[in-house]
């Protein structure tokens, strides 16, 4: 694939990124998303044969990789269990006061969206959820954490939980609450 043409993919992808957290899956079409990035329709189905549903799959990878590299830098320099956590909740929390609160946690709203039928998408949020949990719990066991692969799991889904609340009230108080206790549940 050309530069270019990279380039272009990564616009779509970004574009529906952007579009579906905030204003949902369903609620986003895709002369919407062609318009957010700039794209004629001929690229749309140039690079996503499969359409919607084949750029919702790139737009999970694309998330699934932004999660690992935001795992791993909160992990950096041997970062302590506890610091890791607290570190996820308050760039949750500093990202969505970034985004007037407008933007929320992309797995969890597709998750919640995708229909029984949209049998490969809701396989690849799921395995994007387990890829998330394993990696958070191998990051948390480094830094010390009793049961990481429990703590891992509770951390994500009081994420997810934290970031709808927080958008819901335009308040981070409860996400950064919920991070401080989790993160006193980690352990020394």
């Amino acid at each position: 694939m050309t530069r270019q043409g990279q380039e272009t993919r990564l616009r779509l992808i970004r574009a529906a990124v952007a579009l579906y957290q905030s204003r949902g899956y369903h609620a986003t079409g895709v002369s919407a998303i062609l318009d957010h990035a700039g794209v004629p329709k001929g690229s749309m189905y140039h690079h996503f044969p499969g359409g919607k549903q084949a750029l919702t799959i790139a737009a999970v990878d694309h998330l699934a990789e932004d999660m690992a590299a935001r795992f791993a830098r909160t992990a950096e320099g041997g970062a302590r269990a506890r610091i890791q956590i607290t570190r996820l909740f308050t760039d949750a929390a500093a990202s969505l006061e970034a985004h007037d609160y407008a933007q929320g946690a992309l797995l969890s709203l597709l998750a919640q969206e995708v229909e029984p039928g949209e049998t490969a998408l809701r396989s690849r949020i799921a395995q994007a959820y387990r890829e998330a949990s394993r990696q958070l719990a191998d990051n948390l066991a480094e830094g010390g954490a009793d049961m990481p692969e429990e703590l891992a799991t509770t951390v994500l889904a009081a994420l997810d939980g934290g970031i709808a609340r927080a958008r819901a009230q335009r308040s981070t108080v409860g996400l950064h609450s919920a991070g401080e206790v989790l993160a006193r549940l980690a352990g020394e």
